[in-house]
């Protein structure tokens, strides 16, 4: 009896210097182990949203590179936009295309579109602010000014080479048409008028920007 409680303490001593096990199913002979990453991997919505983005972002690069919008954060918005609605039609029948290849999902079909459709959102608002970034920063833009002139700029000459030589003026000028064109200001003769639109806008970001204590 002593001799059996001794083995038994052993065995637990040796059990919890190695740790916990890892209950991995082992298959017959020739077949996979079903690893829990592997269980995850199948999450074929969000495959099948990675898929759509990718093929969307492209397109959307392509397109700017052949057609001169004017307004090109519609053209984002619109190609984005077409993203997320192809994922949604394409679901149900991309599903079992998906599931002969990586396997059946591990979730319930809802829950595999939904968290598909989270990722959809994800990749479209990180690529859109991504883009507004390369596309509005001023910062930014001023640093590759600088890094195309090796003898370096004076602020004189910075201010009229922005944006490869449209100036600060052309800056003010884009600003103002963007406030325009978005419906939170309106032109009366020379005078900027704020919409309702913009007003409420504005006292929310002044909110926001007091709470975090920012000038």
């Amino acid at each position: 009896m002593r001799n059996a409680l001794a083995t038994s303490a052993r065995s637990a001593l040796d059990d919890i210097r190695r740790g916990p096990r890892r209950d991995y199913t082992q298959r017959r002979r020739g077949e996979r182990t079903e690893w829990p990453c592997y269980t995850a991997s199948r999450m074929s919505g969000v495959v099948l949203a990675l898929l759509v983005f990718i093929v969307a972002a492209a397109a959307h690069v392509v397109f700017s590179h052949l057609v001169r919008a004017v307004h090109r954060e519609r053209v984002l918005i619109r190609f984005m936009l077409a993203a997320s609605i192809i994922y949604i039609v394409a679901y149900p029948f991309a599903l079992p295309i998906l599931a002969r290849i990586a396997g059946s999902s591990s979730l319930p079909r809802v829950l595999n579109f939904l968290g598909g459709l989270a990722g959809m959102g994800f990749l479209v608002l990180g690529y859109a602010e991504f883009w507004s970034i390369v596309e509005r920063s001023v910062s930014l833009r001023l640093l590759i000014d600088v890094s195309e002139a090796p003898a370096g700029l004076a602020r004189d000459e910075l201010g009229a080479r922005y944006s490869g030589g449209r100036g600060l003026r052309w800056l003010m000028d884009k600003r103002v048409d963007d406030l325009v064109g978005s419906g939170m200001v309106e032109r009366q003769g020379a005078t900027l008028r704020m919409t309702r639109r913009g007003h409420l806008v504005g006292l929310v970001f002044r909110a926001v920007r007091a709470a975090l204590l920012m000038r």
